[in-house]
């Protein structure tokens, strides 16, 4: 499953809007109460569509609280029709792209259900459902379809549950509308993996497909294992390597993004268990993760979409931040901004401060003190000036300094910036 285009209507914030999805990776940003978060919730009830035909998987549809309210002063207005329209495609197939919605009509309070709207999305879906309950056959590619909210990393603890074997389509859609720690099945997989490949109830390789995807997704890992269904990792961050620990007793930031990343590797070997050792890396679908950079230092954050697509190459990522590490990272198409629709500058080309002013908006990004600190400069300048005093070689050359570092810090050239950097270091020498 992958989404090209999404239009929105009367949806929650967003009056109405066409957004066009990159196949691999798109980031939505904006200031806040823009509606980025309306998008990633639109696409969520466009994706759940494909499960109005099988009878196992919890539905998403339009619910009131996502009809956009007009404010007319002294009361708000419920306006409709409410619309959600989507283009897309299956198991890669771009020619055979299909068009589908739900809607809220202006008379009802229900979501849209028909053949006209839903029809095509519904069969593939109810099609897929039979071949593999009534046909009884396990080689039937699934799409991995999930969303990872703000509060995916709440709580403590889980519910441990005996496993007898793969229930396809109630643990590869479990929670799938919201996604949170507590709720994450891996762990019983995990435990169940070992004894269920004697009886020849799992594939041989899908748990070392499992442990490689982890590592690739997170290369601060060094080394990972299983004790008792739980994760067990050695961390190497710069200068620092950690002891062989339960995930549990990591950093929020190791423990939460390898959490989530382990969810998804094993929903795909649960939906697409018969591609063994490519379970992971075959498996399509579409995986919205709401601020992407959750306790995740700037460094990591440079690269955290280059190791999400190294692990699940055929994925379809949609995420929100609001870090511009994550924006500069982004390759073109690959950005979706609600501030600066009409900008045609590509982020991983420009410097990080031309990301932050000129992509992001921000106005100044100096701080405060240090502003406080340009504007006594300026007036000691200007009051050297209207005393006619003539400034010092030492005055000069520590303008000269601030003025050639301002400029390697603003230098889009990355072979200008070089020669600026080589010539500070033989002034300095």
């Amino acid at each position: 499953m992958n989404i090209t285009r999404l239009t929105l209507k009367n949806f929650r914030n967003i009056e109405e809007g066409t957004f066009k999805l990159d196949p691999d990776f798109t980031v939505i940003i904006g200031v806040n109460g823009k509606g980025k978060s309306s998008i990633l919730l639109g696409l969520r009830v466009a994706c759940g569509a494909f499960f109005l035909g099988i009878s196992e998987v919890k539905k998403r549809h339009i619910i009131e609280s996502d009809i956009r309210l007009k404010d007319l002063g002294k009361f708000l207005v419920p306006q409709k029709p409410v619309k959600i329209e989507a283009e897309g495609y299956f198991e890669g197939k771009i020619k055979d792209t299909i068009i589908w919605k739900r809607q809220i009509l202006e008379d009802s309070k229900s979501t849209t259900s028909s053949d006209a709207d839903v029809g095509n999305v519904r069969k593939i879906g109810k099609e897929k459902y039979h071949q593999i309950v009534l046909q009884e056959n396990d080689n039937v590619e699934l799409p991995v379809i999930a969303f990872f909210g703000t509060s995916r990393i709440h709580g403590a603890g889980r519910n441990r549950e005996s496993r007898t074997g793969r229930q396809i389509f109630k643990e590869g859609y479990q929670d799938w509308i919201e996604m949170k720690a507590t709720t994450f099945k891996y762990e019983d997989w995990l435990s169940s993996y070992d004894f269920l490949r004697k009886s020849n109830r799992e594939y041989s390789n899908t748990k070392q497909a499992f442990f490689d995807t982890i590592k690739k997704a997170n290369p601060y890992i060094t080394e990972i294992e299983e004790q008792a269904g739980k994760l067990w990792i050695k961390v190497q961050i710069d200068d620092y390597t950690s002891d062989l620990l339960p995930l549990e007793l990591h950093s929020d930031g190791i423990r939460s993004f390898t959490e989530m990343v382990a969810e998804l590797a094993y929903r795909c070997v649960i939906l697409n268990g018969f591609l063994d050792d490519k379970a992971v890396i075959k498996s399509r679908g579409i995986v919205m993760i709401d601020e992407l950079d959750l306790h995740l230092h700037p460094t990591w954050q440079r690269h955290v979409i280059a190791d999400l697509k190294n692990a699940f190459p055929h994925i379809q990522f949609v995420a929100t931040t609001h870090s511009p590490f994550i924006v500069q990272s982004l390759g073109a198409n690959e950005l979706i901004n609600l501030d600066k629709p009409e900008l045609t500058q590509i982020p991983d080309e420009l410097p990080l401060n031309k990301v932050v002013t000129d992509i992001m908006g921000v106005e100044n990004i100096r701080s405060d003190d240090f502003e406080n600190r340009y504007q006594r400069a300026k007036t000691a300048l200007e009051e050297i000036n209207n005393d006619n005093k003539k400034l010092t070689l030492d005055d000069y050359q520590n303008i000269s300094s601030l003025i050639g570092k301002i400029i390697k810090d603003e230098v889009n050239d990355p072979i200008y910036k070089a020669y600026l950097e080589a010539k500070e270091e033989n002034e300095t020498d």
